[in-house]
């Protein structure tokens, strides 16, 4: 079964929902180890994933359209996971190399043409 780049953004949406559900529950994620000064710095980020969330999962409907708002996700995450990196988020920065050369290889695009939405536009 070929990779298909829609179907990793649409469950990589999905992910985000779930972190982002996780994250406004504090007996959820502090017995794991997550501290978090005050609850509403965690759901400030809940927001941020809950967006990022709806943004990845509309924007697989429509891949080639909308693929620009994917490849800035995938920067999002690069600088997340550059602030975060003691949380352990190298998952982040697997999931945006996947966007970045994903796109670029599914979609036949350079990568300027999706940092500067020269594919079509939403």
């Amino acid at each position: 079964m070929p990779f298909k780049m829609s179907s990793f953004v649409f469950w990589t949406g999905i992910y985000n929902a779930g972190l982002a559900s996780f994250l406004l529950f504090p007996p959820l994620y502090r017995p794991l180890g997550l501290n978090v000064c005050s609850p509403v710095w965690a759901w400030l980020v809940a927001g941020f994933l809950g967006f990022t969330s709806a943004v990845l999962v509309l924007s697989s409907r429509d891949l080639p359209r909308r693929a620009t708002l994917v490849y800035w996700e995938a920067i999002l995450r690069f600088v997340a996971a550059l602030i975060l990196m003691p949380a352990g988020l190298w998952g982040d920065i697997m999931i945006g190399l996947v966007y970045v050369f994903g796109l670029t290889k599914e979609l036949g695009a350079s990568h300027e043409d999706l940092l500067l939405d020269r594919l079509g536009g939403l």
